[in-house]
């Protein structure tokens, strides 16, 4: 499925930062060897993932886009669910 992300002006995705503010408010980058202090976040963004027919198949993007707000396991972990992402995913976006 695709999912809709927010980039960073680091580059990172929203999830590579901390999901839980520190105490002075911040929200690092949690990529290695990127100094990003705090999340500076662009409007979302559609990203296609890939699925597998089999286990020695050959990956291809899936175009269905996760709903906002759902948890996506070890990949993405819990996607944004503000209004833009909302926004975004009822406007019927496909992954690029």
């Amino acid at each position: 499925m695709a999912a809709i992300v927010h980039r960073c002006a680091c580059a990172h995705l929203d999830s590579h930062h901390r999901e839980q503010p520190l105490t002075d408010d911040t929200r690092p980058c949690l990529a290695a060897g990127c100094d990003c202090a705090d999340a500076d976040l662009s409007a979302p963004e559609v990203i296609p993932t890939w699925r597998a027919g089999g286990p020695t198949a050959q990956a291809e993007p899936d175009p269905v886009v996760i709903e906002p707000g759902t948890f996506d396991g070890p990949g993405l972990g819990r996607l944004c669910d503000c209004e833009d992402c909302w926004n975004l995913y009822e406007t019927g976006s496909e992954a690029a």
